[in-house]
């Protein structure tokens, strides 16, 4: 039962890039290699405005690693509050639930581990295609020279000579690496807490199923006082501790929400964008191989990186929800007036499903995916239509 099991990856990244535990010294540095990426990425974004396929392959990755630093600085501003949060989800909510019931919570912990996994092994894959694309058209081409850094941008022209062409090739390694790093801290340690608060949801609905269990046997007992009594008891102190229960996943859903929502909302705004840049990429250089494979995978990574989202708060909506109809099937008009008055509270709050929104404007579930990718698909038709134009 220890979370370490579950989300030891989310506290490594998090340790390494200065997030959780807050490391001021450890983050500035981080940030401070992920901006010797960004300059030369803007100036070459200005020198080739005129020119729609340069502006077009370099604003991806720009805005990307914009993002991943967008959403390190929100969570730095916020880290006090993020802080209680992550110790809270670490030690009193994973033991909320009892031992007889924790498969349920364990279930969705794998499930969070696993999204973690898979996106590292994304993240690595991305990158690795990036930094090793310009060493493979060496060796293709029979060269001894270099032409190319893994992620297009400008330079002075005395940064195209050794040695100062590998100093540049392994800082934009070591930048967008930091960078990746930065983005898998933050999208795991989201993704993780929904899963894990649907996890609590589910408990929550097998403790309803076992009020509802005792409720029949209390109704099948005749002229036994002490049982009756007994099971009067109990039936009080489990709902009370669901209640209880209740509220605090209630709590933490609304702290979710308050502390994530900003970074959600620009997931969602710079998705589309992202979405469109590098589907037009993967279009446009079909015929060439390194490339086709290059953009692909960051593709991939970027369609994953909104769905990271969508899919445990479609998931966290579909759980809360589930609440509703566990507390209506009970019957609770066969239950003493005393417990039932404590009942009113969970009855009440169960009317409304329990979500993630993207800057308070947008509810994260796949809906939201689709109406995603459908702008995406508006805004490359658009593009597209210039660049043929051109």
């Amino acid at each position: 039962m220890n979370v370490e099991n579950y989300i030891f990856i989310n506290l490594f990244v998090l340790k390494f890039v200065g997030l959780y535990p807050i490391n001021v010294i450890r983050y500035v540095i981080c940030f401070s290699c992920v901006i010797l990426i960004v300059i030369p990425l803007i100036a070459h974004v200005n020198k080739n405005r005129d020119n729609l396929n340069d502006l077009l392959e370099t604003s991806s990755t720009l805005l990307t690693i914009l993002l991943g630093i967008l959403k390190s600085l929100i969570w730095f501003f916020k880290r006090k509050k993020l802080e209680f949060l992550i110790d809270f989800m670490l030690t009193d909510y994973w033991r909320l639930g009892e031992i007889s019931v924790f498969k349920h919570l364990q279930e969705y912990a794998i499930r969070a581990k696993n999204v973690t996994r898979g996106y590292l092994f994304l993240i690595c894959n991305a990158l690795l295609l990036f930094f090793s694309v310009p060493i493979i058209d060496i060796i293709t081409n029979n060269s001894t020279v270099l032409k190319d850094f893994p992620f297009v941008a400008t330079y002075p022209s005395g940064f195209y000579n050794f040695p100062y062409y590998e100093t540049v090739y392994i800082s934009q390694m070591i930048a967008t690496s930091i960078c990746g790093l930065m983005i898998l801290a933050t999208d795991t340690l989201i993704a993780s807490a929904l899963l894990h608060t649907c996890g609590h949801f589910q408990i929550l609905k097998e403790n309803l199923k076992q009020v509802d269990s005792d409720i029949y046997c209390l109704n099948n007992l005749k002229n036994n006082s002490e049982s009756i009594s007994a099971i009067s008891c109990r039936i009080k102190i489990q709902i009370a501790h669901i209640i209880k229960h209740h509220q605090v996943i209630l709590w933490f859903c609304d702290n979710m929400e308050k502390n994530f929502h900003l970074m959600l909302l620009l997931q969602t705004l710079a998705s589309s964008l992202i979405f469109c840049f590098v589907g037009l990429q993967v279009s446009t250089t079909l015929m060439d191989q390194s490339k086709l494979m290059r953009y692909g995978s960051h593709l991939i990574m970027a369609v994953f990186q909104l769905l990271l989202f969508c899919l445990p708060g479609d998931m966290l909506i579909s759980q809360s929800s589930g609440i509703r109809q566990a507390v209506y099937s009970i019957q609770w008009y066969r239950l003493s007036t005393s417990i039932r008055c404590e009942t009113w509270m969970i009855m009440l709050r169960s009317q409304k499903p329990s979500y993630i929104t993207a800057g308070k404007l947008y509810i994260m579930h796949l809906e939201n995916f689709s109406a995603t990718l459908s702008t995406a698909l508006s805004y490359f038709m658009m593009f597209r239509s210039f660049g043929l134009e051109a």
